[in-house]
């Protein structure tokens, strides 16, 4: 599958290029840009045979078969509906959207054109995280009664990507940067949905308000397990583990929730088939091979484009929650 880049940052340059480099399935034909002289310098830095500064132009290139969107969330919306009325199929990062409104009309326009949506969430990916879905499925777990996870920081908000602290175009802080990563992994490991949410944020006194810092979320899921979900920025080592509690097995995911693919896992009471990350693990391109696999079998990606409508209707509801400081119930979960 041929694929363009939309977008030039950090994280372009830094796990996409490499993860469509190494990828089976897919090879990188393009990137896109608003700045003409942006796309070619990431193309020559980068060796992509093909640079634009006009998306429609490059959605009329025959070689370009799907897009790997990475711009700014408060662009996805424009960036997608464009892709999927000429027939491109998408990976688009997270947040899929900033509103539900926007997410769902995303949903919706790649679903009447026929054309596949994928959402950018990599820890489904990690094959530790995969092992823990797999022993909690088989009951190997027993049933879990809580979970925890932690995506936390070291650099401050909006360093090396400064729109990150406009709260108009990022849609939120460290809630729409890392904590919703762990609330698709929840749902994904659980095989659930949440139902109800409680949290709190540093929304009113962090340094870039209204763009908060720091989040600590509960939920409740359908099936009764209590999790708590938490991120800061900037924090000092933090460990970003994954801990299920189960009746048959104490399960931790020790330092699995990264870009980088590293970590080891740790169970007591039941057999876990990896204790580490096997050489050569790339998340993005395990991704990347999945959702190409995915549109060749006619089947919908993991993360799906409906994953990513549901991660930002818990989102939503995680900032109401905030703002009120009360429980919020999430909408039941409908395939749009």
């Amino acid at each position: 599958m041929g694929m363009a880049i939309v977008g030039t940052g950090r994280f372009a340059a830094s796990r996409i290029v490499p993860a469509l480099t190494r990828a089976q399935g897919c090879t990188l034909r393009a990137v896109i840009s608003r700045s003409r002289e942006r796309a070619a310098a990431f193309a020559e830095e980068h060796g992509i045979p093909r640079a634009y500064d006009d998306l429609a132009a490059a959605l009329a290139d025959p070689a370009v078969e799907g897009l790997w969107v990475a711009t700014p969330h408060n662009l996805h919306r424009e960036v997608v509906e464009a892709g999927a009325a000429a027939r491109k199929h998408i990976l688009c990062e997270k947040p899929l959207a900033t509103t539900v409104e926007d997410a769902t009309a995303m949903v919706t326009a790649c679903r009447r054109a026929g054309v596949a949506l994928g959402t950018g969430f990599h820890l489904r990916h990690h094959p530790l995280h995969q092992e823990v879905r797999r022993l909690i499925a088989t009951g190997a777990a027993g049933h879990v009664l809580c979970a925890d996870a932690e995506w936390s920081l070291e650099t401050p908000v909006g360093a090396g990507a400064p729109w990150r602290t406009d709260i108009a175009v990022a849609g939120g802080g460290i809630m729409t940067g890392t904590v919703v990563h762990i609330i698709d992994l929840m749902r994904s490991v659980l095989d659930d949905e949440p139902v109800e949410v409680a949290a709190f944020t540093d929304a009113d006194s962090s340094p870039v308000s209204p763009v908060e810092t720091r989040a600590v979320v509960q939920m409740r899921f359908a099936r009764g397990t209590l999790a708590t979900v938490r991120g800061v920025r900037p924090a000092r080592a933090p460990a970003n583990d994954l801990v299920i509690e189960g009746t048959a097995a104490h399960i931790i995911g020790r330092g699995t929730i990264d870009e980088a693919s590293r970590g080891r896992l740790d169970v007591t009471g039941a057999d876990a088939e990896l204790s580490g990350v096997p050489a050569g693990t790339d998340m993005y391109a395990r991704q990347a091979e999945a959702f190409a696999r995915a549109i060749y079998a006619g089947e919908e990606p993991n993360a799906s484009g409906w994953d990513g409508l549901r991660a930002v209707e818990v989102t939503t509801a995680v900032y109401e929650a905030a703002r009120m400081r009360r429980a919020v119930a999430i909408p039941p979960a409908r395939r749009r």
